[in-house]
């Protein structure tokens, strides 16, 4: 595989960048920043890219409102928000709360983590139990998998460890899912009318298959095959979720990669989020290309979609 891989131009790096969504309206690049409470907007075409910060607690995700230009729907500590940003500014127009989650006693320290939107625009977004930044401990089987549409919050399954990468199939009837403790892939039969959820089954499983690294972030391409960041194993794999094999791989210059997500106009450049290096004091340690937004060319596959939108009904 002959991939050129460099710092996305003009990007900005986060403490912990995550959340990758290619906005094909605007040919413009969403990503949140965890830890540093941002949201940030880059423009491949311009170089340039913009940041928001969200003073009222950690930004997980990040996806467009469709037909409203300056609407954003974040999930925010345990909360789902709305956005109204102009793209530009350093703080937003508004924040409204929409939905909170989580509300038992034993969880009100959980946070939503990764999120998608279906093709038909209702937000999946799972949380995660408190980890302690200082000592890495997670207070486990804590998240939930939701799904929201409108006014309706729908809970899927629960005794989740981190909820993280989703992907829909290219014939839309299998969701794949990450719980990155369970160092696998599962798939579940998906119902585009309903949103349902039925028949969980592992598709690739990482220690079986010698993949050392966390599961994190993933997309799709237009084969139907995957792509996983791997925290903590510095590299972005690719793999046939039906043969159950990997398939290839992509080297990215530092340990802590993120999520992924094809972009451009082609959906040709796989965009890779990284995190920085924290001390157990919380404190981020120096170490050259952690936190940067990389973009991969020249994989010989396209994405299977760009990001869809929030329809909100």
């Amino acid at each position: 595989m002959s991939y050129k891989i460099e710092i996305a131009k003009g990007s900005l790096a986060c403490a912990l960048g995550e959340g990758p969504h290619w906005d094909a309206a605007k040919k413009e690049l969403l990503y949140v920043d965890i830890l540093g409470q941002g949201v940030l907007r880059y423009v491949p075409a311009t170089q340039e890219c913009y940041r928001v910060s969200i003073e009222c607690g950690t930004v997980s995700l990040v996806v467009p409102v469709e037909n409203n230009a300056n609407q954003y729907l974040l999930g925010i500590g345990r909360t789902i928000q709305l956005m109204e940003w102009d793209g530009k500014s350093p703080k937003p127009t508004s924040l409204k709360i929409l939905h909170t989650v989580d509300n038992e006693d034993d969880r009100i320290k959980n946070r939503f983590n990764d999120g998608k939107c279906d093709s038909q625009g209702r937000l999946y977004a799972g949380t995660m139990g408190y980890l302690e930044q200082s000592t890495l401990k997670l207070d486990d089987k804590k998240g939930t998998l939701y799904s929201i549409q409108g006014n309706k919050v729908n809970r899927h399954f629960g005794g989740i460890d981190i909820s993280n990468g989703l992907a829909w199939s290219p014939d839309d009837k299998v969701m794949y899912y990450i719980d990155s403790f369970t160092y696998r892939v599962d798939a579940h039969d998906y119902d585009g009318k309903t949103g349902i959820l039925s028949n969980p089954r592992p598709v690739f499983d990482l220690k079986a298959e010698g993949v050392v690294g966390v599961p994190d972030g993933m997309t799709i391409d237009a084969d139907g095959n995957l792509w996983i960041a791997l925290f903590d194993g510095g590299k972005v794999i690719h793999v046939d979720p039906i043969s159950g094999k990997k398939i290839g791989e992509v080297k990215v210059p530092t340990g802590k990669v993120t999520s992924v997500a094809f972009g451009d106009p082609q959906l040709d450049t796989l965009y890779i989020t990284t995190a920085s290096k924290f001390r157990k004091d919380g404190t981020v340690e120096p170490e050259p290309g952690a936190g940067e937004l990389y973009a991969v060319t020249n994989l010989g596959v396209k994405g299977l979609s760009a990001g869809y939108g929030y329809k909100g009904n």
